[in-house]
């Protein structure tokens, strides 16, 4: 391995590191307000319990990659690998908790974002691109999900409506981040 592959390896993994320590602040939020919500009995046991999974999962997740990150052992494509793994599990989060606070009508939408930034910081501009695409694809499959089943909680056009906004917000979000972070020669 040359100098100039060895730094951009070294690079992207302290990158990933960073990333893991941002995810300990997310999850140290989210408990933080299942622990406020459940004092406040804003929410019931069940959910509670679901959200405690959902936080200790994204956890443990965070918690092998740092340690694998920190370890020194692997290679770029190892490294990435571990970033598309907390990638998903972003995407995943943000599909859990938009589901859970009410589909369409749920603020929880701004947690797309996060896997967005993070592909537009470490990966490449088409890499920034796919991950909206899927965040596109989960946002959709959530809201549209959570409506059928709760078909009395707002309209068709107000889904569709919403579903459009934040998919072409998406998108906005990945082309500033391309043009800033990977503007083409």
């Amino acid at each position: 391995m040359n100098d100039s592959e060895k730094l951009r390896e070294t690079t992207f993994r302290k990158g990933l590191i960073g990333i893991c320590k941002v995810h300990f602040a997310l999850v140290a939020l989210i408990i933080v307000q299942i622990i406020l919500y459940d004092a406040s009995k804003l929410i019931p046991p069940e959910v509670v319990l679901d959200r405690w999974v959902v936080a200790s999962m994204l956890l443990a997740i965070t918690g092998a990659i740092w340690y694998f990150a920190k370890s020194e052992n692997g290679n770029l494509t190892f490294y990435k690998s571990f970033l598309i793994t907390l990638i998903g599990s972003d995407i995943a989060l943000a599909s859990y908790f938009v589901y859970d606070t009410r589909g369409m009508a749920s603020r929880a939408v701004l947690l797309y974002v996060l896997p967005i930034i993070i592909a537009g910081l470490l990966l490449s501009r088409s890499a920034l691109f796919a991950t909206a695409i899927l965040c596109i694809a989960a946002y959709s499959l959530t809201a549209v999900g959570y409506f059928v089943l709760n078909f009395n909680e707002g309209y068709k056009v107000e889904l569709y409506g919403e579903v459009g906004f934040y998919s072409a917000l998406f998108l906005i979000v990945a082309g500033l981040l391309a043009a800033i972070l990977h503007p083409r020669k």
